[in-house]
């Protein structure tokens, strides 16, 4: 009787099991997929041209000789970016997998025509994680932005989203965007998005594994300017100066590095930012609103180029003012031509 119970519990455990444990209903396996890294969006004829930064499994391998680029790009036109998405099946045996994205970037004339559009696609796909950055390229396409074969990482998308990370941690004038950011700034009213934009350096000669077994390199990329948005739709540029202020006000920035003249003799001096906090107070002043920056900045001296005696605690003060008015100097012309 007691084996009979036994065997009773025993049959009912295992069918309770095979019900809770079904395993991944949805999963797919690597040689059926294609993983992204970036994506490039153009306009062309009123359509959506997208370029898809796809990893080449076969150039992965650390002990193997490099044949041919370590990314594929796929490209197709349609009315919207999910239409042409699926319309890159037409051209390859994988679907393509948008959880590993790592960059966006919008051809300049996709961004004053708007971005909401093509970004509602990724808002809404749920393959679409939402780490990834956005970026405007200026003088170039889109297309060419994930194309080209970047020097360092061998990952064309890894090696800008690394570099645009560090560089907004060590250098003031770029700002790291990701698809949370321009969602936040795009639904709340009084805030306007704002994109970093992205050149491309002797592109022709760029498009093949030459760039990196070469030296010096063929083409390269630099984050320069900070493109101002009205809307969803780009309207302006930021130059370096304007752009380092915008961040300093939005407390963006981690650390920069600034140079100027020495006080009262020939010569200049760099100094360091390694802490910086702006407090916005906003204030009525004959009943007109105005606003106050409190700025609380720590920087140390990082180079000297002038005949100056550091020791003197007369001196420092000095290099101490002439550091305070240069920075109090880029927040009012920043908001000035704001």
């Amino acid at each position: 009787m007691n084996s009979y119970r036994s065997a009773i519990f025993t049959l009912m455990m295992y069918t309770l099991m095979m019900i809770v444990v079904t395993g991944c209903w949805n999963s797919k396996e690597l040689n059926e997929i294609s993983v992204v890294m970036a994506m490039g969006i153009d306009t062309v004829d009123d359509q959506y041209e997208i370029s898809l930064q796809v990893v080449d499994p076969s150039q992965m391998s650390r002990n193997r000789a490099m044949e041919r680029t370590p990314t594929i790009v796929f490209s197709s036109r349609a009315n919207t970016l999910f239409e042409a998405l699926r319309k890159l099946t037409t051209e390859s045996s994988r679907k393509m997998y948008l959880s590993h994205l790592k960059f966006v970037i919008f051809g300049e004339e996709t961004a004053k025509k708007g971005i909401k559009e093509p970004l509602d696609f990724l808002f809404r796909d749920h393959e679409v994680r939402p780490d990834f950055h956005l970026a405007v390229v200026r003088g170039s396409s889109a297309k060419e932005a994930v194309t080209f074969v970047a020097p360092t990482e061998v990952l064309p998308a890894m090696d800008m989203y690394k570099a645009l990370n560090v560089s907004e941690k060590t250098w003031a004038p770029t700002s790291a965007v990701n698809v949370k950011d321009i969602l936040q700034r795009l639904t709340k009213e009084g805030i306007e998005p704002v994109l970093t934009g992205i050149r491309l350096h002797n592109l022709e000669k760029g498009l093949s594994t030459d760039n990196v077994t070469k030296s010096p390199q063929h083409v390269n990329y630099s984050f320069t300017g900070i493109g101002v948005f009205q809307g969803d739709r780009l309207i302006g540029w930021m130059d370096e100066s304007k752009s380092k202020a915008f961040t300093y006000i939005s407390n963006r920035v981690s650390s920069t590095v600034s140079s100027i003249s020495c006080p009262n003799q020939k010569g200049t001096f760099a100094f360091e930012v390694i802490r910086n906090k702006v407090k916005i107070v906003p204030h009525i002043k004959n009943h007109e609103p105005h606003i106050t920056l409190v700025v609380d900045t720590e920087a140390n001296i990082g180079e000297v180029e002038c005949k100056a005696d550091l020791m003197d605690e007369t001196t420092f003060n000095d290099f101490q003012e002439a550091a305070r008015k240069e920075q109090e100097k880029i927040l009012k012309e920043g908001i000035r031509n704001a």
